[in-house]
C-alpha cells in the first residue's frame, strides 16, 4: 500500500500541469463568480474568501506533502531588496503616467457604481482594502503566482523563459477579466494587460534571480499603492 502510494506521489511531482491548473485558474473564477454571476455580496465575499484559501492551501499542500519538501524563509538580499525599490518605483511612475494619459477616455461614472456596490466609498473600508491588497492579497500572489506557478511552468515547459511568460500570461488573466468587467474597452484593455503582462514577467525574474518572494512582493506592493492612490482620486 506504502508503494503504491510513494509511485503515485513520484507519478505526481512529474506532472507539474496537473497542480498550475488546480491553482492558476482559481483567480479568474472567483472574478468572474464574485463580480458577474452571484449577486449577493455577502455570498460574493465568501466565494473570494473560500477562492484565497484555496490557492494558498493547495500550493503548501503540494510543495509539503507531494514533493516532500521543507520550508525556507529565503530572506532577500541587499541587491535583491534594491532591485525591488527600483521596479517598484518604476512600474509606478508608469502607472500614473498612462492614467493621466488615458483617464478620460474611461467610463470613471461606472468604475465608481462597481466600486460603490462594493462598499468600497466608504472610507474606513477603503482603508482596510488598501491594507489587505498591498500586504495581504499582493503577497499571496506572489507566492502563488512567482513562486509556485512560475517554478512549476518553467518545469513544465523546460525553460525558465517559457515559463515565465506562461505564468505571467496567467497572471494576467484574471486581471483582464476583472479590467472587462470595469467597463474598460478592448484597446484599455489590451494597454493594461501589456502592462500586467511585462509587470508579471519581471516580477517571475525577480524570483528566478533572487529566489525570495520578498522582493518581487516589495516590488508588486509598491505598484499596488500606485494604484490605490488612483483609486482614492476616483472615489473621494
Amino acid at each position: 500500500m506504502s508503494t503504491q502510494h510513494t509511485i503515485s506521489k513520484v507519478e505526481l511531482k512529474n506532472k507539474p500541469l496537473i497542480p498550475i491548473l488546480l491553482v492558476g485558474l482559481i483567480p479568474s473564477a472567483s472574478v468572474i463568480f464574485g463580480i458577474e454571476i452571484i449577486e449577493n455580496e455577502f455570498y460574493s465575499q465568501i466565494f473570494f474568501a473560500l477562492c484565497k484559501i484555496w490557492i494558498f492551501l493547495v500550493p503548501t499542500f503540494w510543495y509539503l506533502r507531494i514533493e516532500e519538501g521543507s520550508i525556507s524563509k529565503n530572506f532577500p538580499t541587499k541587491e535583491g531588496i534594491t532591485f525591488g525599490l527600483i521596479t517598484g518605483l518604476s512600474m509606478s511612475l508608469i502607472i500614473m503616467i498612462t492614467w493621466f494619459l488615458f483617464d478620460e477616455t474611461l467610463d470613471i461614472l461606472e468604475m465608481v457604481e462597481i466600486l460603490q456596490s462594493k462598499g468600497l466609498d466608504n472610507l474606513n473600508l477603503y482603508i482596510v482594502g488598501m491594507i489587505y491588497w498591498i500586504f495581504i492579497n499582493s503577497l499571496l500572489e506572489e507566492y502563488v503566482f512567482r513562486w509556485f506557478i512560475t517554478t512549476k511552468s518553467a518545469e513544465l515547459f523546460g525553460s525558465n523563459s517559457i515559463g515565465i511568460i506562461f505564468s505571467a500570461a496567467m497572471f494576467t488573466l484574471h486581471h483582464a477579466i476583472a479590467l472587462h468587467l470595469f467597463g474598460f474597452i478592448w484597446w484599455q484593455t489590451i494597454i493594461a494587460c501589456f502592462g500586467l503582462l511585462s509587470a508579471a514577467a519581471i516580477w517571475s525574474w525577480l524570483y528566478l534571480r533572487y529566489r525570495s518572494i520578498w522582493v518581487c512582493w516589495l516590488s508588486h506592493a509598491i505598484c499596488d499603492i500606485a494604484v490605490f492612490g488612483i483609486g482614492y482620486t476616483i472615489l473621494f
